[in-house]
């Protein structure tokens, strides 16, 4: 059962999920998820790995954001794809910012988006019973290199209620 929530995604965690194999769950999800240009461009030019995955996945909306001067004033701390990603959720009126770094999770917070990253969504597909753990694509996407800090890590644990044991 497919949520009906409007998503638009940055480059960072369309990358990570499809390294470990789980791109699909965007769609599994939600249905159709928004990307800007720029993500777009980023992905398949920059990410030959993931490319491939990314550019045949039909339900990634490719949409152009219009609002160049915001994206441009955005451009002063965020990159071409995060500083899109925010432009664009505003003019689509974004339910949910999916989005990994963390300079454009804040700035996604205080223009008033629900943000959510790799962790999140990894989290709500096994909450819905998409993945049986959390833990094995953590560990999957630390050896890709996906940078995540030992805290995120740690919450994301205890919400999935997979903590380890201490010894």
């Amino acid at each position: 059962m497919k949520e009906k929530n409007t998503i638009v995604a940055d480059a960072s965690s369309l990358i990570g999920l499809a390294r470990i194999g789980k791109l699909h769950l965007l769609y599994d999800l939600y249905g159709e998820v928004v990307i800007p240009q720029a993500v777009y461009d980023e992905v398949v030019c920059e990410y030959k790995q993931a490319s491939e995955e990314i550019r045949l996945a039909n339900y990634l909306k490719i949409v152009e954001a219009k609002d160049t001067d915001l994206v441009n004033i955005l451009l002063g701390y965020l990159g071409k794809g995060e500083a899109e990603v925010i432009a664009l959720s505003k003019e689509i009126k974004a339910d949910i910012v999916l989005v990994d770094e963390k300079r454009a999770r804040k700035s996604a917070r205080r223009v008033g988006f629900k943000v959510m990253g790799i962790l999140g969504l990894l989290l709500v597909a096994k909450k819905k019973g998409l993945i049986p753990l959390l833990r094995p694509f953590i560990d999957e996407l630390l050896r890709e290199g996906f940078r995540l800090s030992d805290q995120i890590i740690e919450t994301a644990l205890e919400k999935a209620e997979e903590q380890e044991i201490d010894e």
